[in-house]
């Protein structure tokens, strides 16, 4: 129980609900022009937006209160779930825009492989916990996880997802190297990564131009440059919520993948940096509970989850900023979507458990 007082839940709480906050206010600011053209309701999506937040809270709190060693009994069945689901995706999932990704729950739609990021996470911290000592045995301390991470990339990169599922390639590799896996064993699972990430991109002319246009012709497409103006727009302070005009009628899914360009616009160079702030300090706050926890599986589990949602805001940043070619991935926290923000509560609610329960050093 050690070094507890050096940092508190409200280091990790305090921005969680900051971020939540900006993200209601945004994805307002910059859905209510289209939401009004297509559905004749303004408020459409921020009425959505405030239930997902809610359901995001609540999953926070429900897993902050459980034991997270529970969650280590469980980790077999929670990812054979998640494997069940992300088949299901092709025999009853909903096509949106080309992409399969999507499962119909009611009037809502849940992502399949938000909920598999979490199995696979929590899987593989069980994993090490029990197999660490044969981290240079390639048949028993790698193959065995490297077999359930290649099936899930592969159903995700099938939606086709290429961006989920290689942040769930990284978060792994990154993951096992930091827990001490050899290099080699390492490097020998990059190649089937790379290989069945380049066969999808090729598969999909659309993916493939946006790869070629990135690296080769430099050529900037609509999407991004209307993002970039939004960016620049906004200066130093920002327009103002709901005042910035480039998001809202030229910036598609500005609410979504691409809400970044609306905080540039809305609130300038400063809202960014605030974001980015806000960000660090809930990964701060992982990565120290990571690094005091005892348990390996409390160790484990609280770094992947700092590791995912690092990859995940860097991705999302530099599609954004034009530093890699767009990658559908949503912004922790900041993004519209229900699924993404309830899988993202429950990591929060996951950290503040191992907090709670883990012994420190």
């Amino acid at each position: 129980m050690t070094q507890r007082h050096s940092f508190r839940p409200s280091f990790i709480v305090i921005p969680f609900f900051l971020l939540l906050g900006i993200g209601i206010v945004e994805v307002w600011s910059s859905s209510y022009y289209f939401a009004y053209r297509k559905f004749g309701d303004p408020n459409f999506f921020l009425k959505r937006e405030i239930l997902f937040v809610l359901v995001s809270i609540v999953s926070a709190f429900i897993f902050s209160l459980l034991d997270y060693r529970i969650l280590k009994k469980l980790s077999v069945p929670i990812v054979l779930l998640s494997i069940f689901l992300l088949l299901m995706l092709h025999i009853n999932g909903v096509n949106i825009r080309g992409a399969v990704r999507w499962l119909r729950v009611g009037r809502f739609l849940f992502e399949p492989s938000g909920f598999a990021k979490l199995a696979l996470l929590i899987y593989l911290a069980d994993f090490i916990s029990r197999k660490h000592k044969y981290r240079s045995d390639m048949a028993r301390g790698i193959f065995p996880i490297a077999l359930i991470t290649g099936v899930i990339f592969l159903l995700i990169a099938l939606e086709p997802d290429v961006g989920t599922a290689l942040l769930v390639g990284l978060t792994f590799l990154g993951t096992i190297y930091v827990f001490d896996y050899k290099p080699k064993h390492i490097l020998l699972l990059v190649f089937p990564i790379i290989l069945v990430s380049a066969l999808i991109v090729y598969a999909y002319p659309e993916k493939l131009q946006r790869v070629i246009n990135f690296f080769i012709t430099d050529k900037v497409n609509y999407q991004i440059e209307h993002a970039l103006i939004a960016l620049g727009s906004g200066g130093i302070l920002g327009a103002g919520p709901a005042k910035g005009v480039y998001k809202s009628l030229f910036v598609p899914d500005s609410y979504n993948d691409f809400i970044m360009a609306g905080i540039g616009e809305d609130f300038g160079l400063l809202g960014v940096f605030l974001v980015i702030f806000l960000l660090l300090s809930i990964l701060m706050f992982i990565f120290a509970v990571s690094k005091r926890c005892r348990d390996s599986f409390g160790k484990a589990l609280s770094f992947g989850i700092g590791l995912m949602l690092s990859l995940e805001a860097l991705m999302n940043l530099f599609s954004v900023y034009h530093l890699m070619p767009p990658k559908g991935i949503t912004m922790p926290f900041l993004s519209y979507g229900g699924t993404s923000l309830l899988i993202q509560g429950a990591m929060i609610g996951v950290v503040l458990s191992i907090y709670r329960y883990c012994e420190f050093a």
